[in-house]
């Protein structure tokens, strides 16, 4: 593993870089799918799934990846649900 700051090599389990002192590991945690902001983005808000995203693309880009697949969903959930209501408004003449 290289650090980030200076580019030196530095072992796989280390924290803080020994060449320069700069934190290597991320302190807020491992870099896991973030399941509140997916909830929030499936059911409530798509917008917030996208936001994230953007938030987290470089430090964070499994639960980007994560945030911004749930956005999708919700966004083609949205699409389809208007395409059937849609269909069944013009059924219904």
């Amino acid at each position: 593993m290289y650090c980030r700051n200076c580019g030196e090599h530095i072992s796989e389990y280390a924290e803080i870089c020994v060449h320069c002192g700069v934190r290597v590991k991320n302190a807020s945690g491992e870099d896991t799918p973030n399941w509140a902001v997916n909830i929030i983005t499936l059911c409530c808000v798509p917008l917030v799934g996208l936001i994230m995203y953007f938030v987290w693309k470089n430090e964070k880009p499994v639960a980007a990846k994560s945030a911004l697949m749930f956005f999708f969903i919700n966004i083609g959930i949205t699409i389809l649900f208007y395409i059937i209501m849609f269909i069944i408004g013009l059924s219904s003449y």
